[in-house]
């Protein structure tokens, strides 16, 4: 009975050695697989490209001036007249009506001055006026004649006085640029051109009497050039 005992006894101790090896053995075998396929996979990772993120493409904002129906320019303007050796300053108002991108037409009036007021004048004009971009930044021409109105009084020294009895015809050409906010309010700036005749009364030795003879009157038309430049505000 004893023989027969420990014959059930080493059996049954042999029989749970080997599942026990056979579960390490699993194990082991599960193990090894995991390690080399999570090294595969670190290895895919380190050799993919990492793409950079990227923002979404926002395209810039137009802006554009109105290019058709009514305008309104407001100017500050100097000029510089090389003929009488003159500074005048003053400003431009002018509006009209435009009735396509590339041109406009309107009327205008101006108002200058010098620091002794003899050659201080308004000139009145028709405008043409031009754009050729319609970006939010454009260059720009006006082209304006008209007639010029004296608005000045006779002054000077003792030796010479000047006045001007009256105006003439008057052209001149503009070249800028505008800079728009939006569609209704833009800014520019220009330099130009202007030609215009007047007629001028001279006096010399006003302080003597008319019979004497270094009293000298006369009267003689003149050209002005003038250059001007300027800033403004359109509407």
């Amino acid at each position: 009975m004893k023989r027969i005992l420990s014959l059930i006894a080493g059996i049954a101790l042999y029989a749970s050695t080997v599942v026990a090896q056979g579960t390490l053995l699993q194990f082991n075998e599960t193990t090894a697989t995991d390690m080399f396929s999570n090294s595969e996979t670190i290895m895919k990772l380190q050799s993919n490209e990492v793409t950079p993120f990227s923002l979404p493409y926002t395209a810039a904002k137009h802006v554009e001036f109105k290019y058709h129906g009514i305008y309104c320019v407001t100017d500050v303007m100097m000029a510089y007249d090389f003929v009488e050796k003159v500074s005048l300053k003053g400003m431009n108002i002018s509006g009209g009506w435009q009735w396509r991108r590339q041109s406009g037409f309107g009327l205008g009036i101006s108002y200058l001055s010098d620091a002794e007021g003899v050659f201080s004048q308004m000139p009145i004009y028709a405008e043409l006026r031009s754009h050729y971009l319609r970006n939010q930044v454009t260059p720009y021409t006006s082209l304006i004649v008209g007639y010029t109105l004296p608005m000045g009084r006779r002054n000077g020294n003792k030796e010479m006085k000047r006045e001007v009895i009256s105006g003439g015809v008057m052209v001149g050409l503009s070249v800028g640029a505008r800079y728009a906010f939006n569609r209704n309010v833009a800014i520019n700036a220009f330099v130009g051109y202007q030609l215009q005749s007047l007629r001028v009364e001279r006096l010399a030795n006003s302080n003597l009497p008319n019979t004497d003879p270094n009293y000298h009157k006369s009267a003689e038309s003149i050209i002005q050039n003038f250059i001007k430049f300027g800033f403004g505000i359109n509407f």
